[in-house]
Order: C-alpha cells, then sequence, then structure tokens
C-alpha cells in the first residue's frame, strides 16, 4: 500500500461531503497518515433522464469507481450503502461505516400550493418504491380535503440541489427527498474549505424549506430503502491493513441495522426498482423490524415486528384489561392555557383541544402516533411528524431541516406523569378511572397490557395483586415507569414491551 491513502467517490456535493467526513474520521485516528481525496462523475451523474429503475443491476452510480479500486488508482471508495447492490462481490469488500444519519424520508410541500389548492397535485420523486409508499400515504395522512385530489406522480433525476430547483421551477406540489442528505449538507462544516458552493447550496437548501412544509416520513408506513443514511467504503479483499484501519470508525448499530435491512430486501431479488421498503430500528427495549411494500409477484407487504418477544399466551380471562378489549374511560375537556408559539407535542387526538389552532408556517405538530395523525389531519392539520408509536422518547430530529430547535410543549390527560414525559405537560382533558367489570376475579389474571402509567396506578392500587401478573406496555414513558414502579427484581421477566395494544392481542390472546 502506498504511503498516501487515495479516498474515492463521486464529484456530487453530497458524496464530496460523504468522503470528506470520512477522511476527517480516519485522520483523528490515525494523525501520521496521508489521505487524498479524489473524485469522479459517474455514469448515473451523466444521464439524468432515465428512471432509475431502468438501471437495475446496473451499479451506474458505483461501477466507475469500483474499476479505479481494482485498477490500484484508489485504495478506499466512500458510497452511500443504499446505492449498492446486493450480490456477492468476489474482489472487493463492502464495510458500514461511521453513524447513521436518520433513515427516513421527507415530503417537502410548496406553501402556495397548501393555500390555493389545485384540483390535483404532482408528487416529483425518482424512486418506485417512494411512489408507491406515498400514493397510499396521502390518502390518509395528508390534511383534508387535499387527501381526495388526484395525486400524479413525475420522475426527478439529478443530484439533491438540481432535484430541488426542478421542484421550485416546477408546478409541482412536493418532492420525496432522503432525510439523511439534507442532513448532511446542513449539518456539514467546511473548515478546511474544500467546498466553495457549500453556502450557495445550504442558501437553496434553505430557502426551499423556507417556501415549503414539510413532513418526516414515518418508518412503520414509508420504510426507508434498505441501509439509507448509512454510509459504506468498498476496498480491496486483499487489502487487510485497510479493513483494520476501517474497523476504528465502524458503528456496530450502523452495521447491524444496515447489513439485516439488505439481507432482509434480498429475499425479494433487491434492486432500486423494488417497491419494497425495509428499516430496522436497534432500541433498548428490542429491534424493530418495518417492512412494506408489494413484490414483482403482487405479494403486499405489510411487517411490524418486536425481536425477543416472548413465546407465552393467554385467554381472554387471563388478562387485563377484562376480554382483551380496551377498558372503557370516559374523558373531559379542561381549561387550557399555551405559550404562544410553541410547538405542539399531542399525545392523542383527543387532546387537542377544539378551538385550538396551530399554524404551520411556524409551528411544529408532532403527534405520538399513526393514530394521532390522522386524527389531526381529518380536522384539517399539517402534522409534521411522529414519535410512530415508538414513545415520545423517539427524537423528532429535525434541528437541522427547520434551522432551530423546536420548543415542544405536551398536550395530553391530568393524570400523565410529569416527571416521566420528555416534554413540559399541559393538561387538556381529564379521563376517568377504567372501568372494572363486576365481578372482577383477580385470581384468573395472568397477565396485563396497560396503555398509560396512570391506568397501571389506578388499577393495581385497588388491586396490588396485579403488580405480581406479566406486564405488557407500549414503548416509551409508560414502559419506563412501569419498569420503576416493579423495581430491578420486581422487573426481571415481568415486563415486555408491544408496539401496540393491537398487536399484543393479536400474538399472545388466544383466540
Amino acid at each position: 500500500m502506498s504511503e498516501t491513502i487515495k479516498i474515492g467517490g463521486r464529484s456530487s456535493l453530497l458524496s464530496r461531503i460523504q468522503v470528506h467526513t470520512v477522511k476527517q474520521a480516519l485522520k483523528e485516528k490515525n494523525k501520521e497518515l496521508n489521505f487524498e481525496t479524489v473524485f469522479r462523475e459517474s455514469s448515473g451523474d451523466k444521464d439524468l433522464t432515465t428512471p432509475l429503475w431502468q438501471f437495475a443491476g446496473q451499479g451506474i452510480f458505483t461501477k466507475d469507481l469500483q474499476e479505479d479500486l481494482l485498477s490500484h488508482k484508489l485504495d478506499i471508495v466512500i458510497h452511500s450503502f443504499k446505492d449498492m447492490d446486493l450480490k456477492e462481490r468476489n474482489d472487493t469488500t463492502l464495510i458500514p461505516i461511521l453513524s447513521r444519519e436518520d433513515v427516513r424520508d421527507v415530503l417537502l410541500f410548496k406553501k402556495n400550493k397548501w393555500i390555493n389548492l389545485p384540483n390535483e397535485i404532482t408528487i416529483l420523486t425518482s424512486s418506485p418504491r417512494r411512489e408507491y409508499h406515498i400514493k397510499e400515504f396521502l390518502k390518509n395522512y395528508f390534511p383534508t380535503p387535499i387527501n381526495n385530489f388526484e395525486i400524479n406522480i413525475e420522475s426527478v433525476r439529478g443530484n439533491i440541489q438540481t432535484r430541488l430547483r426542478k421542484y421550485l421551477d416546477h408546478e409541482s406540489g412536493g418532492i420525496l427527498v432522503a432525510k439523511a442528505a439534507l442532513d448532511r449538507i446542513l449539518n456539514f462544516q467546511d473548515h478546511e474549505n474544500v467546498l466553495p458552493e457549500l453556502k450557495e447550496i445550504k442558501q437553496l437548501i434553505r430557502e426551499t424549506l423556507n417556501l415549503s412544509l414539510f413532513m418526516v416520513l414515518p418508518s412503520s408506513i414509508f420504510p426507508s430503502a434498505p441501509a439509507q443514511g448509512t454510509l459504506c467504503a468498498e476496498i480491496r479483499k486483499e487489502d487487510n491493513h485497510l479493513k483494520s484501519l476501517l474497523s476504528q470508525i465502524v458503528d456496530p448499530e450502523t452495521e447491524l441495522t444496515a447489513n439485516e435491512e439488505r439481507e432482509i430486501l434480498s429475499k425479494y431479488g433487491g434492486g432500486c426498482h423494488q417497491k419494497i421498503g425495509v428499516t430496522v430500528l436497534k432500541r433498548d427495549y428490542g429491534k424493530v423490524t418495518f417492512v412494506r411494500g408489494i413484490t414483482e409477484e403482487g405479494e403486499i407487504l405489510h411487517t411490524k415486528e418486536l425481536s425477543d418477544s416472548p413465546n407465552l399466551s393467554f385467554t381472554k380471562e387471563e388478562v387485563w384489561p377484562p376480554h382483551a378489549k380496551m377498558a372503557a374511560r370516559q374523558r373531559e375537556r379542561l381549561t387550557y392555557s399555551i405559550p404562544k408559539d410553541v410547538d405542539v407535542f399531542v399525545s392523542r387526538g383527543y387532546a387537542f383541544p377544539l378551538d385550538l389552532s396551530v399554524n404551520p408556517s411556524n409551528q411544529i405538530l408532532w403527534s405520538a402516533g399513526l393514530s394521532t395523525w390522522k386524527d389531526l389531519a381529518l380536522r384539517g392539520f399539517w402534522v409534521n411528524g411522529t414519535c410512530d408509536g415508538l414513545g415520545e422518547s423517539e427524537p423528532p430530529e429535525i434541528d437541522s431541516i427547520l434551522g432551530r430547535k423546536p420548543n415542544f410543549v405536551k398536550l395530553t390527560h391530568m393524570d400523565s406523569d410529569k416527571h416521566s414525559s420528555v416534554y413540559p405537560v399541559i393538561p387538556t382533558y381529564f379521563v376517568s378511572a377504567p372501568e372494572i367489570p363486576i365481578p372482577f376475579d383477580t385470581s384468573k389474571i395472568k397477565a396485563a397490557y396497560w396503555r398509560s402509567g396512570s391506568e397501571f396506578d389506578i388499577v393495581t392500587k385497588r388491586f396490588p395483586e396485579l403488580l405480581n401478573v406479566i406486564h405488557f406496555v407500549g414503548p416509551g414513558s409508560t414502559f419506563r415507569k412501569i419498569k420503576h414502579a416493579l423495581g430491578e427484581e420486581g422487573s426481571k421477566n415481568k415486563i415486555f414491551v408491544s408496539l401496540s395494544f393491537e398487536s399484543w392481542a393479536e400474538k399472545y390472546i388466544k383466540q
């Protein structure tokens, strides 16, 4: 290996940012080594008219760089891992590196189209996966009456700045982009002055965002391309020294999730022509896997799974809530006061008062889950994103595209645990104790699903023997609260996470 290590990549701004990011990370670990960057235009960068799916399997963004690698013109090539085909390599090795950026896609929608709604809207994207997902998404999660309008899809190609300029010049309503691309450009600090156009393109992105409303699309119904947001390094197979060098900047969680997503897609053939999204998230309560799309044979895929689930089953008479049906609770609205211009986090649809308005131009509206998002959309509100039912500790991660830190207050019920909440709590309604049937024989109960910490407190205070059953909860603050209440010994093998009440009932209740 030469004394200077040559790191190559595509000539687009985003690719150069990625290469320089890797170079900086390697230099921090190996100050004695010299690194040189080399960039070249790929075949895919030259052809901006042919839809990407028509190039399936041709490696249009990677082939030229791989040839330079094998001819020893380069030592390391940096790719977006999602661009790499799934076939086995004979001469090179792929190594996922650095921490993964946000895996989600973003929909940008022009504010003037929102104000003066046409009879139809056009969304720009070159991805069959995004096209398939967005049509379904718009039906339920866009504010009415937009969701009743005709939706057209138009292909758009080019680097991020080219696509944004096409979006601004086009009569389209929206464009779909990878959030990781926006975040990488906006967050990159060019301390060495190696990217002279960076300032101009950051300004273009900021101007585009200022003219647009945005939605960060939920992974559960809009999973990403496998390995989206992940960088990988390609090296020659025999270069064990470089493999050891790159291992210093490998993030184990990124490596796990990106490789698993690619493995899942490979079962269906792989390729950017596929209308299949796969997202794997590693959390402290387990590994969450979302798969959604349609195979080439027409099979509809819709998977939402949590790993490490216990192998248990119960009858309807052995669980709380009774008969595995949500215990009824009465709600009553409260007088509330919300500071001006704060961002709003909504725990449930009912928590959003009927007389409250949120200005989508300068306030963020975030939902705890998809049912809350749908409730708010039906009422005509623009929702920017959701915790996707994974708990409010799921960070929005919107500082870069928002241009500021969000200032959320949480709208919820009066008995919500303020101490376990991520955000300042504003109670907007009162909820009664859950109805308990008479007679209610607690000696038969073996397991309970708690939809909130207050429900757990109320029921176990009246029936303390239920503290000893197996507990199931959704992820987030309820899980943390009940785990704390049971103590380390009490919670051992006694508390498990389910992604929703419906998935819990389907998995654990004998029909």
